[in-house]
């Protein structure tokens, strides 16, 4: 057996361990379930969020940024809830719960989990703008959270790889060729079984288990939204003079949401637009 081989048996019996799964706080998890209902009360999220110090600081620097704007300064929640509207109270209540678990200090992890981050946050940019774009306004929110979602496997064994060099049981050199194949290897199923283990949605569960098949459920128009996001996302990181989107309008994603060329470009412009606002923070 290869160092390799080992080092990933190691951490295929860690990741396979379902004591191993990260949780999320309670407060988390009653905000996040909310929110991804199919009708979100606003009302119970506005009282939830209130006792997040994070989350209403973030809510209200928002509603009170150039963008959002107003005639008068938003103070209380409920005002920044009716001035955001509900796709952007999805959108930031979903970062600042995720966020939080992207706080690695290895030098060999912290650097993967930005790069996860950006992917993930781009994603979710993406698909949601392609949902708007193609006046599928139920899907907008729902795009979001699955594009931010769809690779929360890579976080788990990102999460589990830092435990195993923290711990005094192996010495561990991991190589960052290494690392990628450990998370294209196993984030799908790792991705599937911590959203089920978090009790979301099944529609994030699916997402996080097929993105990546060749063969997947054309009906599902919200894996298709992701689906093609992660597509341009990957495309935009590879920034190879052989990457264009020829492949990407020809793709069965395009053909099944029925997305033309000219919105296949603005999607990218959207999204590198995105990629870039987030390595200037």
């Amino acid at each position: 057996m290869t160092e390799n081989s080992s080092i990933i048996d190691i951490i295929e019996n860690h990741i396979n361990s379902e004591d191993q799964y990260p949780v999320l706080n309670p407060h988390a998890i009653r905000i996040q379930r909310e929110i991804t209902k199919n009708d979100p009360d606003f009302r119970v999220i506005q009282q939830l969020v209130q006792r997040d110090p994070i989350l209403t600081s973030e809510i209200l620097k928002t509603a009170n940024s150039a963008f959002y704007k107003g005639l008068y300064a938003v103070e209380t929640i409920k005002d920044a809830i009716l001035r955001l509207g509900q796709t952007a109270m999805v959108t930031i209540v979903m970062q600042v719960i995720l966020k939080s678990h992207f706080s690695s200090t290895d030098p060999t992890i912290k650097p993967c989990q930005k790069r996860l981050w950006h992917h993930s946050v781009v994603c979710a940019t993406g698909a949601s703008w392609t949902a708007r774009h193609l006046s599928m306004d139920d899907l907008i929110s729902k795009a979001f959270i699955g594009g931010l979602l769809h690779d929360i496997g890579k976080l788990f064994i990102l999460t589990a790889i830092e435990s195993i060099i923290k711990s005094d049981q192996h010495t561990i050199k991991l190589q960052p060729e290494l690392i990628t194949t450990l998370l294209n290897r196993f984030h799908t199923v790792q991705g599937h079984a911590l959203l089920t283990k978090w009790n979301l949605p099944k529609a994030y569960c699916i997402i996080a288990r097929d993105h990546h098949l060749e063969s997947y459920d054309s009906s599902d128009v919200l894996l298709s939204l992701v689906r093609i996001a992660n597509r341009i996302s990957t495309k935009i990181e590879l920034n190879g003079p052989d990457q264009d989107l020829y492949e990407i309008i020809n793709s069965p994603e395009a053909d099944h949401l029925g997305l033309s060329d000219t919105g296949i470009a603005e999607l990218e412009i959207i999204m590198e637009d995105a990629y870039k606002k987030l390595t200037l923070k």
